[in-house]
């Protein structure tokens, strides 16, 4: 009875050490899910905006302000400090050009096309990196 007890004790135990491992694991990599998650929502708002006829809304600026500012934070909440990924680079900097391209003022026409190449630019990193 004393090594069931014990071995039940010791189960417990290390279901407990496991599941606080595995919850420290999955919160190593919140920063750049919640960078990722935030550009998606813009995106895809800003997107289904210009398929319609007002597309130069201060929705549009303010998606536009904030993917050009996670474009900024890209590098540090990608790559660790001190380190160098030459593709990784060429992908956040096609991505911050297009952002810098997209003219939210234009018509939504014109919108479409700078968003679809803001979408092309995360597709291509994601292909590589996902």
């Amino acid at each position: 009875m004393r090594y069931l007890i014990v071995l039940a004790i010791g189960l417990l135990a290390g279901f407990l050490a496991a599941s606080s491992l595995s919850n420290a694991l999955a919160h190593r990599n919140a920063w750049p899910r919640a960078l990722m998650q935030v550009m998606k929502h813009d995106l895809g708002q800003s997107r289904a905006s210009a398929r319609g006829t007002q597309c130069a809304t201060s929705q549009m600026n303010d998606a536009a302000a904030r993917l050009r500012l996670i474009g900024g934070e890209l590098t540090p909440a990608l790559m660790p400090a001190g380190s160098s990924d030459r593709v990784l680079a060429q992908y956040i900097e096609r991505f911050q050009t297009e952002v810098s391209g997209w003219n939210t003022q234009a018509d939504c026409t014109t919108q479409a096309a700078a968003l679809t190449r803001i979408d092309g630019a995360c597709d291509a990193c994601h292909r590589d990196y996902r």
